[in-house]
């Protein structure tokens, strides 16, 4: 891997040891088998939009697995065998061979399984079916966003933006050499008695990292890594995912994720552009702690940079609760008191550089300032870069292994996807 390590500091010798007893748990927890279920089901619309690939789907959670999987049958196949091959490469231990990866993964999810909504399972396995991918595959790829971190966002707004306009700034940095990039789409969700949703994502998953819903609320998450950390909740891109599906204003979402049995640590960014407000939402596993613009808890932090109009965050916590947990920024939980994060990139480099462009262009941010300051601050791991500005919206995806930040930026527009009949 290049750059900053994306997987958690968790020790193999002590898996290992975990190896045995921990299998017969998975064995029994995780589903292995998944039947095509005999019903007609109608078929996603697939079309290329200014060269983004947008699949639409709309019905029961099972309908939109499977019009998911038969749309995009091969690109699931090879997603999956692309993200999970990197990964049994990377966690390859002597005598196990690339097993292990198959057990770390699925030792998170039997422990995540009994929190997951009966509808994602039901979506998972409609995907199962209508792809041809195993089950237990879907599973694993759907378990390896709370075992990594990184990435940063930003929302501005009123005094600090051209025109008063909400923009929200979200790039994702992960893990550039796995490759899921290839596999970049963009999916108009309708589900059944839900909001119709905006998922920028990949073939092959369906949880939430990055997008937007028809109440105009778009989200970014932050993985901030903590020892205030389970993989007994519901995980963290499904809880992102009911927040798109379910929130009508930003103080719902920031109730349905401080409501959630969480799991990891993340900061989460949420937008609203019909209100012209944005949040951050700082978490770990029993931890909750909201932050609005310019927020007097962050005028005691030292090393915070509270701003008019403007919220952002990388992997840093501001809340003193949260950051003596915290692994992520230089944190040491064995120490009292605050460690100073200065000498780590989530810090220096994507915290401090999104303030600094918020206060380089303040009064004047637009989109086009606000790619620019997502390319200053993207490490060579950015897969994803997208920017909201109701209705419009830009992603940007990792070309092979050029960041996405510095590839081109792609438009759509949001609420017209949102408002068309399948």
């Amino acid at each position: 891997m290049r750059g900053e390590r994306k997987i958690p500091n968790g020790k193999q010798d002590r898996q290992l040891r975990a190896l045995t007893t921990s299998l017969m748990t998975v064995l029994l927890l995780t589903p292995h088998t998944s039947h095509l279920t005999p019903i007609a089901v109608e078929a996603a619309q697939v079309e290329s939009i200014d060269g983004v690939r947008v699949v639409r789907l709309s019905g029961t959670p099972y309908e939109l697995g499977r019009q998911h999987g038969e749309a995009l049958r091969e690109e699931v196949r090879a997603s999956v065998r692309q993200v999970l091959g990197y990964f049994r490469r990377y966690l390859r231990i002597p005598w196990v061979g690339s097993w292990a990866a198959s057990w770390w993964l699925d030792a998170a999810w039997s422990k995540a399984r009994p929190f997951v909504p009966t509808a994602y399972l039901e979506e998972l396995r409609g995907l199962a079916d209508g792809s041809g991918v195993p089950l237990p595959e879907l599973v694993r790829l759907h378990a390896i966003p709370d075992r990594t971190y990184s990435c940063s966002n930003l929302a501005a707004w009123g005094r600090a933006t051209s025109g008063g306009r909400l923009i929200h700034v979200r790039n994702l940095d992960w893990n550039i050499d796995a490759g899921i990039q290839r596999y970049a789409t963009v999916f108009v969700v309708h589900p059944a008695g839900r909001h119709a949703f905006i998922n920028v994502g990949w073939s092959g998953f369906i949880g939430v990292l990055t997008g937007v819903n028809d109440a105009t609320i778009s989200v970014g998450q932050v993985g901030a890594e903590t020892v205030d950390a389970t993989f007994r909740g519901e995980p963290m891109v499904f809880v992102m995912r009911r927040v798109l599906e379910e929130a009508e204003s930003l103080d719902h979402a920031a109730s349905l994720v401080s409501a959630a049995r969480r799991t990891v640590g993340v900061n989460y960014v949420f937008a609203d552009a019909r209100t012209r407000r944005a949040i951050v939402l700082a978490t770990t596993r029993r931890h909750a702690r909201l932050f609005e613009a310019n927020d007097p808890a962050e005028h005691r932090v030292g090393y915070a940079r509270p701003t008019v109009d403007a919220v952002f965050r990388a992997d840093t916590a501001v809340d003193p609760t949260i950051r003596e947990r915290q692994l992520a920024s230089r944190g040491d939980p064995k120490r009292p008191g605050l460690e100073d994060p200065t000498g780590s990139s989530a810090y220096d480099v994507r915290y401090l550089g999104q303030a600094a462009g918020i206060a380089a262009h303040f009064g004047a941010l637009d989109s086009a300032t606000a790619t620019g300051i997502a390319k200053a601050v993207a490490p060579a791991s950015n897969i994803q870069s997208v920017v909201f500005a109701w209705p419009d919206l830009w992603v940007a995806n990792a070309q092979g292994t050029t960041p996405a930040a510095q590839t081109t930026y792609h438009h759509l527009d949001a609420q017209r996807l949102l408002e068309q009949d399948r």
